[in-house]
């Protein structure tokens, strides 16, 4: 339960009792159904009422294809070390070796733990189990894990001849692992039962439920909507994907990795956005090469097509597991939302960059199996990839699918990209600068000293930051237009942001880009733009329909999978021998 429910429920009793009838509704229903907990905050100047909405919400035959009561893969491992007696912190002897090994692996290398087991006094006085590294890591490697590695190679036919006239041929890897089997992982992970939850719920800021608020997952309408469309008992593990490849390498060589991530939308979006709470999984690493071996003319689709074969069968689990899995109680994981930037997304739906609208009702022409396209995919700019891994994903849209990305399309793109390089257009590079440095000093606002010309690479703070001012930066410095178009974007920014939604503040976020649109022509007027197709600003008009879907925009953003990968490929690759 979030602490600002919490807070509500202990200050107003008709809550409380609202509260503990509908638990006991639901442990009446289903007493195997872990607690559904709400992470609401209290909206001023109301207050949240949890209701249970009869249209959505409630399932009378949820729970009643349970085979059993469940057992988790900590409390079978507790069960099994009971059986045959052994300690808690086996494969370790004590608590001294567990403390000592789990030192180990957080602060040294494999080189500097080989040294350090290898010491005299290590050997004599610790009398430690494991002598060298090696034998520590087999000690490690008896431990519980999550599902295992598998490595697929893949053999890509060139477009090159060699001497022979024969076709060249090569090999690439993708590491992968079963996301179904990292689905149950997460479900069955004690650590989140706190933060899970297993239905459709509505939340409302008044008594009489008439005013919705939006903010995790299950209190949006995608959820409910695929909740009538699956067979009575039904639970839905909304998987949460996201992909980025990334570069390894510092200051010299090209090696680079390419994670795929997944999470389920079960676990509540705060959980989901700590890196150190592991509710989002690695579950495959893409092949990254530069496929040298193709022609420059056919790399590019050879790259879209090795990558949609590569998600195709990293994928290919989650197909029929989508369609009827059972264990437990039978659990639909189906493809909700993918988390990727910009370049990616167009991977994804094999188009070319500067092409974005109108590709929904192309791809989903009939005319386009079996090789063959209509004329409109020329027009278009869409690849001639065939086999889509999305394609026969049950219940799952990746039209819809593709979340807002507050990163990317917000503070790096349409504020720093876009609106920042108007307004520096207009008032020039040295005056805003001199009105950036002019700026007093005054608790908790970033004082540029050196103005922003100057910073050549910007973090998503910074440009939080610069956002705070830029309106109040830009009063008497531009004509009022511009700051009319200023102020709607920034509107919009912060709207967007919210973690919490309200039918005023969507309609506060469509009133925002309303009126940078009915304002946007200033900026041909003044010979700064001659058009405004500009892909990013495309995205923002699609916002209220994906909150309204999916919930609140900071539970998708590209900013953890950036951080995961430091964990996940920058840290280990520099640990490794290149």
């Amino acid at each position: 339960m979030g602490e600002g429910l919490k807070r509500h429920i202990v200050g107003h009793p008709e809550c409380r009792r609202e509260w503990i009838l509908m638990i006991e509704e639901a442990d009446a229903e289903n007493s195997n159904t872990p607690d559904v907990d709400f992470f609401l905050q209290d909206t001023a100047p109301g207050h949240v009422h949890l209701r249970s909405s009869s249209d959505v919400d409630h399932n009378p035959t949820l729970g009643k294809n349970c085979r059993h009561k469940g057992e988790t893969v900590f409390e079978r491992y507790r069960r099994k070390q009971h059986e045959e007696g052994e300690v808690p912190w086996a494969p370790f002897e004590n608590v001294e070796e567990w403390s000592l090994g789990q030192w180990l692996v957080k602060n040294l290398g494999q080189r500097q733990t080989n040294e350090f087991l290898k010491l005299p006094i290590t050997q004599n006085r610790s009398k430690l189990p494991f002598h060298n590294n090696r034998s520590f890591l087999q000690t490690v490697d008896e431990l519980p894990h999550g599902p295992a590695w598998s490595c697929k190679k893949v053999t890509m036919c060139r477009n090159c001849e060699n001497e022979n006239s024969e076709l060249l041929e090569e090999e690439v890897e993708l590491w992968s692992r079963d996301p179904v089997e990292c689905v149950k992982e997460l479900i069955r992970n004690p650590s989140f039962k706190a933060d899970m939850a297993y239905t459709a719920a509505r939340a409302y800021s008044d008594p009489a439920g008439e005013h919705r608020v939006i903010d995790e997952m299950w209190t949006a309408d995608w959820w409910g909507e695929k909740q009538k469309a699956l067979p009575d008992g039904a639970t839905i593990a909304p998987i949460i994907l996201a992909s980025d490849k990334t570069s390894l390498s510092q200051f010299q060589g090209d090696k680079s990795a390419w994670p795929v991530y997944m999470s389920i939308g079960n676990i509540a979006k705060a959980k989901r956005r700590q890196a150190s709470a592991r509710a989002t999984v690695l579950i495959g690493y893409l092949p990254a090469g530069k496929l040298d071996c193709f022609t420059p003319d056919a790399c590019s689709l050879a790259g879209y097509r090795l990558f949609h074969h590569c998600m195709s069968l990293l994928l290919h689990p989650l197909i029929t597991a989508g369609n009827n899995d059972s264990w437990i109680r039978r659990v639909y994981p189906i493809l909700a939302a993918y988390v990727v930037d910009f370049p990616e997304q167009c991977l994804v739906v094999c188009c070319k960059e500067n092409r974005w609208e109108g590709l929904d009702s192309v791809m989903r022409d009939p005319e386009c199996k079996n090789g063959q396209h209509p004329p409109e995919f020329k027009e278009n700019g869409l690849c001639a990839v065939y086999k889509l891994f999305w394609a026969n994903m049950p219940h799952a849209d990746i039209f819809m699918a593709f979340t807002p990305d507050l990163l990317h399309q917000i503070h790096k793109g349409v504020f720093k990209d876009h609106l920042v390089k108007w307004c520096v257009d207009i008032i020039g590079e040295e005056e805003v600068d001199a009105w950036f440095k002019a700026i007093p000093d005054y608790p908790g606002l970033w004082h540029f000293k050196k103005g922003i010309s100057t910073v050549k690479q910007w973090t998503g703070s910074e440009h939080k930051e610069m956002q705070r001012v830029f309106v109040g930066l830009l009063t008497g410095a531009v004509p009022s237009w511009v700051l009319v178009v200023a102020r709607s974007i920034l509107d919009f920014l912060y709207y967007a942001q919210l973690q919490i939604h309200t039918v005023k503040s969507l309609e506060g976020l469509q009133t925002a880009l309303a009126g940078f649109y009915a304002n946007k022509d200033i900026l041909k007027e003044l010979a700064i733009r001659e058009h405004f197709n500009i892909p990013k600003l495309h995205q923002l008009t699609h916002y209220v329909q994906s909150t309204s879907l999916f919930g609140a925009a900071d539970g998708f953003n590209t900013e953890l999978p950036e951080c995961l990968h430091i964990d996940f490929a920058k840290d280990a690759y520099h640990a490794s021998n290149k």
